[in-house]
């Protein structure tokens, strides 16, 4: 567990409170000025990653195996790893990105994370002691709660990973207010919730918004320019699969249900006899079947989801004169997760085979001495301590195998896709670097329910 890190060619880092004032001044210059727009003819510098799957083999199996010696502690550091492994082979033309975070930063922000946890989780024990009827209540209270700080953690986060970032030695930063972001954010999901994904574009363009104009590469402004329209025109085929269509099936299904069936299933499911009324089961199974389509639909939706939304994200995103352009295609998307997915199955059925040779022949071995006793203590607890190594070693294996899989390669595939418009833009930046805690990202492994990352 070293965190030896040489210090950055930007020299000493500058504490918040200290260019607080600077910045906030540097903001209010800035703005009534917009970001410059790209010229249509900027010289393009092409992105790419070099990582190899062989190289970060090693890293997630020492990694994974030294979480599980040190109950999980040495996750910190394995996080720096893995991010300065990913940093370090991600180029902008020829030159680098680098990671300068350190271990010993996430385990500190993990712990101010806790400070914060902890009394939400043990308020809400007490409460419960106390009035177990409110149960409902105290849950909803402590999800709006979780999903509040998982908006907060999505900010405070990015600021973190943004100042330990560095490229051409100059390191990025992020400005404003992760209170601001989350209330923000939170109404704004809230929406996108209501109206069953349909906000999503206009509410994405504002968080995008939000984020990109207050990040800076030294002195250059970010800004985000996609708009919802254009959003919605790419993902509106996907809205109506996603939920139009297991609306019309469920829909479907419920009004094709005779009248006379429905107050049969009401009867049979107050009197427990749902088993004995042919009927009834067959309304049961129409819903479920179509209940279940209804999650797999969404499910197999998330590649052309996620390609069409990080298309958009990259040809949006600006900082000073420069731009990213994105050429990710739907097609590169399922064909990373369909290759992945039957790479996934592969593996699994070998675990599968390996493990009950392996298991089959210790319980072989075991039964063949004879005398053994079910009931000692001894037996019991050898069982539990080869079940749970059994489920360490099939979980750790399939958790590897997807980063290499899938991680790996989606990654590769998106760097592949994008390019840096006007990259000279750039040439004239100055350093004005700002630090920033960790605890925000430590904080969004804790509430990450998965929106706004």
């Amino acid at each position: 567990m070293t965190d030896a890190a040489p210090p950055g060619p930007w020299g000493p880092r500058s504490a918040a409170a200290a260019m607080a004032a600077a910045e906030q001044a540097q903001l209010q210059r800035s703005a009534a000025t917009s970001v410059p727009r790209v010229a249509p003819a900027a010289a393009t510098t092409p992105v790419a990653f070099t990582g190899l799957a062989g190289e970060l083999l090693g890293l997630l199996v020492k990694g994974y195996l030294l979480q599980v010696v040190t109950l999980g502690i040495y996750r910190f550091w394995f996080i720096t790893d893995v991010r300065r492994y990913y940093w370090s082979h991600s180029f902008v033309g020829r030159e680098g990105i680098a990671y300068t975070g350190r271990g010993i930063e996430l385990l500190k922000g993990f712990l101010i994370a806790l400070a914060i946890l902890v009394p939400i989780q043990a308020a809400s024990f007490f409460v419960l002691l106390g009035l177990p009827q409110a149960e409902f209540v105290v849950s909803a209270v402590v999800f709006v709660l979780y999903l509040l700080l998982g908006q907060f953690a999505v900010y405070a986060g990015r600021r973190y990973r943004l100042t330990r970032t560095s490229f051409r030695g100059l390191r990025l930063r992020m400005t404003g207010s992760a209170w601001s972001y989350a209330f923000k954010a939170f109404g704004l999901w809230l929406l996108v919730i209501l109206s069953l994904g349909l906000a999503f574009p206009w509410a994405a363009a504002i968080m995008e918004r939000l984020k990109m104009r207050q990040t800076w590469y030294g002195d250059a402004q970010g800004d985000f320019v996609g708009t919802a329209g254009d959003l919605m025109k790419r993902g509106i085929l996907i809205w109506l699969l996603a939920f139009g269509l297991p609306a019309l099936m469920i829909g479907s299904v419920l009004l094709s249900i005779p009248p006379r069936v429905w107050s049969d299933l009401f009867a049979a499911v107050g009197d427990g006899t749902v088993s004995r009324q042919s009927a009834t089961g067959l309304a049961i199974a129409a819903l479920t079947g179509a209940g279940i389509i209804s999650v797999v639909i969404p499910i197999l939706l998330f590649p052309a989801f996620s390609a069409v939304v990080y298309r958009w994200r990259m040809n949006g995103t600006r900082i000073g004169g420069a731009a990213l352009a994105s050429s990710f295609t739907i097609g590169s998307s399922y064909r990373v997760y369909i290759l992945g997915c039957i790479a996934l199955l592969g593996i699994l059925l070998l675990v599968a085979v390996a493990g009950a040779i392996l298991f089959g022949g210790l319980a072989a071995a075991i039964f063949a001495r004879g005398n053994l006793d079910f009931e000692s203590p001894a037996t019991g607890i050898t069982g539990i301590a080869v079940l749970a190594l059994a489920y360490i070693l099939v979980i750790g294996t399939l958790w590897i195998a997807k980063q290499l899989v899938i991680d790996l390669r989606l990654q590769r595939a998106r760097l592949a896709s994008l390019s840096v418009l006007n990259l000279s833009a750039l040439d004239g930046v100055t350093a004005n670097n700002v630090d920033a805690s960790a605890m925000g990202d430590s904080l969004g492994d804790a509430v990450d329910f998965g929106f706004g990352a």
